[in-house]
């Protein structure tokens, strides 16, 4: 995928055509430029994503379940669309401005299921609904874009236990109950 390979900046309109076997004209009969075609995949992408996580959390019992099923989801969709996450993500300062867009997009929508699940008692009232989901945005591109890059860098299992807990419990450690020391 050339976005991937070369980002917004390094392709032109006569190397989409090209790649796509078609003459340079016949692009601008679909696209105005580069950019359009470059926020037509990233809307495309984030569309197949969010229907993937949302689907993953569908039937989820509970507010713990739903978010590891949105992790997992997000980690197969990077693992298995790496192309499309080195563009969804991309630090290409041409596409930083695009993505910041999508990727609102994408936190608006974890908003909105956010507060459904804090007026239905299953999540803490405690925390705004939109910082939240702009947060959990942040977090998720960086490190996915991160592993997806080179998957070698952790375990996926780590990668989706790590963003997973993060979520729900931060990053401090939990109350010591005593039962740590005891042999098992």
């Amino acid at each position: 995928m050339l976005f991937a390979e070369k980002g917004l900046r390094g392709v032109t309109t006569h190397d989409i055509a090209r790649r796509a076997g078609v003459a340079a004209g016949t692009f601008y009969l679909h696209f105005t430029d580069k950019r359009a075609l470059f926020r037509e995949i990233m809307e495309q992408s984030l569309e197949s994503l969010r229907i993937t996580m949302e689907r993953a959390s569908a039937t989820a019992p509970d507010l713990a379940a739903a978010v590891r099923a949105n992790v997992t989801a997000l980690v197969d969709f990077a693992e298995a669309h790496r192309d499309l996450v080195r563009i969804l993500f991309s630090v290409d300062s041409d596409a930083a401005a695009v993505s910041a867009a999508v990727l609102d997009e994408l936190a608006t929508g974890l908003a909105a299921v956010r507060r459904q699940r804090q007026q239905a008692g299953q999540a803490s009232p405690d925390l705004d609904a939109s910082v939240l989901s702009q947060a959990l945005v942040g977090m998720w591109a960086r490190v996915v874009a991160w592993w997806a890059d080179d998957p070698t860098r952790a375990p996926r299992d780590a990668v989706i236990e790590t963003l997973t807990r993060i979520q729900l419990e931060g990053t401090q450690p939990g109350p010591r109950t005593g039962m740590e020391d005891l042999p098992s």
